[in-house]
């Protein structure tokens, strides 16, 4: 479903969507243009994924599933990317998927890259991620979430950027980034798109090992 075939009806029932989620998790509605250029389709349920606790060293003993192509150990077959952003070789340093993985997406200035659409269920909701600059202070990283309801199409985001340090270019883990609820506490799915970009002064990041957490399967 396009975001920008929203019927007005739809639109007028997303203005009170998106003042509930302003007033509770800060989100903010996107009906016709900023979001992201796939997702759709109806999700009646979640199929099982394999879990870990990758950031369990920095203190979340969470579980987590990567996201699908998150590891970027295949290249980017499913993401859609613009403005120079690729595979590379070199994985983020931790190695929290596999001591084998040996990829990761490099973002140059001006880049995006959109994840394919994931299925996430009541609860799954935070995702974390690690990156790492070229030691740019004014550097930023821009990482949002969108999520849509697969009854109405109404899409929701939410976001943080990370900010690039001076001298800095070791790979770590981004703080916890929610994710906006449509259903209203309602049993069922969402889709979950992840569009990453850059801005500020010229740098190039790195993006690896993108997670979600399943909070049902704690």
């Amino acid at each position: 479903m396009s975001f920008g075939a929203l019927s007005r009806r739809a639109r007028r029932r997303a203005g009170s969507l998106v003042l509930l989620a302003v007033a509770s998790v800060g989100c903010a509605f996107f009906g016709l243009s900023g979001g992201p250029a796939s997702a759709g389709g109806l999700l009646a349920s979640c199929a099982p994924r394999a879990t870990s606790t990758p950031f369990a060293p920095w203190g979340d003993s969470n579980s987590y599933f990567l996201a699908p192509g998150g590891g970027f150990e295949a290249g980017t077959p499913s993401w859609s990317l613009a403005g120079g952003a690729v595979a590379v070789d070199g994985n983020e340093s931790s190695f929290v998927s596999s001591e084998a993985d040996t990829q990761s997406l490099a973002m140059p200035s001006g880049a995006r890259a959109e994840s394919p659409a994931a299925c996430v269920a009541m609860g799954e909701n935070t995702i974390r991620l690690f990156v790492k600059n070229s030691g740019v202070a004014s550097s930023v990283l821009h990482v949002r979430a969108y999520v849509q309801n697969p009854l109405t199409g109404l899409v929701l985001s939410t976001g943080i950027d990370v900010n690039g340090k001076a001298g800095s270019t070791d790979w770590s883990p981004t703080s916890p980034i929610l994710i906006p609820n449509l259903l209203g506490g309602v049993v069922g799915t969402q889709n979950l798109t992840l569009v990453f970009s850059t801005g500020g002064a010229p740098a190039t990041w790195g993006i690896d090992d993108v997670f979600v957490d399943p909070f049902k399967q704690r």
